[in-house]
């Protein structure tokens, strides 16, 4: 049964990557951490489940594609990690002058959100972009739409996978942050996944994407945290119409910075190759 199982899902990418993908938003919803150390713990866990998806779409091309294009992957996002540690430096200042207390053991609270950001940047990056990837080019690698349609659908799918959850859908306010916050993400995450078009580097990746989520949220680390309504990415509280401004101002600077990684590795890629060999 379960050798029957695994065939149809060979033979199937685009169920195994919908499967995936339910299968993540499911655990996203039933098992909550309630602790950065246990978000990371399970974030790891997800890693060997979604694995597991991405082995049937594309065996272990896309899993051992790791060797010397880290580097190569980081410099070409320096900008977004830069923006990043500007908006994690605006949150310090932020909470210094608002007095907000400090944890009892900050540098281990360091350590443990570095780790979780990590293990959320290798989950979101194997999910969202490897496995959707992957079986799309694999189920449409002959149409002449596949690398656009790869690109809208992956990031669509992981910009929206931020705002899952229950907020005030009455909320003008709410649906603009949605939208924004949806774009804000999605746009990164096209700039990423040019990246795993030109190196196959899923690894390097999700290891730009943890130090992008470190960056702008180390100070998890520091203090302790404030109250909010909603979501974690949706608040209609007092502070409701500055986050939407911010997201949208994000997503305007993520545009930008998409655009230079693709004016300097789109034009690199060998689509015609990924089609023949990917």
């Amino acid at each position: 049964m379960l050798k029957k199982y695994i065939e149809f899902m060979k033979r199937s990418p685009l169920i195994t990557a919908a499967l995936c993908i339910v299968y993540v938003v499911v655990c996203f919803k039933a098992v909550p951490g309630e602790s950065n150390f246990q978000f990371f713990i399970i974030r790891t866990m997800l890693c060997g489940a979604v694995c597991f998806f991405l082995y049937q779409i594309s065996g272990d091309k896309t899993l051992t594609s790791c060797y010397v294009s880290t580097g190569y992957v980081i410099v070409n996002s320096i900008g977004f990690l830069v923006m990043s540690l500007i908006m994690g430096s605006v949150l310090l200042i932020s909470g210094i002058e608002d007095q907000v207390p400090l944890k009892d053991n900050p540098v281990l609270e360091i350590i443990i959100v570095f780790l979780m950001f990590m293990s959320v940047g290798l989950f979101e990056e194997l999910a969202f972009r490897a496995v959707i990837n992957d079986a799309i080019i694999y189920k449409f690698r002959e149409k002449k739409y596949v690398f656009v349609l790869s690109a809208v659908v992956s990031s669509v799918v992981f910009g929206a996978a931020h705002i899952v959850g229950e907020f005030d859908v009455t909320s003008s306010i709410a649906w603009g942050q949605a939208v924004a916050k949806t774009l804000e993400s999605g746009v990164f995450g096209l700039a990423l996944l040019i990246l795993y078009w030109k190196t196959r580097n899923i690894w390097a990746c999700g290891v730009t994407h943890g130090l992008f989520d470190f960056f702008a949220g180390y100070t998890e680390g520091l203090f302790v945290p404030v109250n909010n309504s909603g979501s974690s990415y949706i608040n209609t509280g007092e502070d409701g119409v500055r986050i939407l401004i911010t997201y949208f101002v994000v997503a305007a600077i993520n545009t930008v910075l998409t655009f230079i990684v693709w004016k300097k590795v789109g034009k690199t890629i060998d689509f015609e190759k990924i089609r023949r060999e990917w």
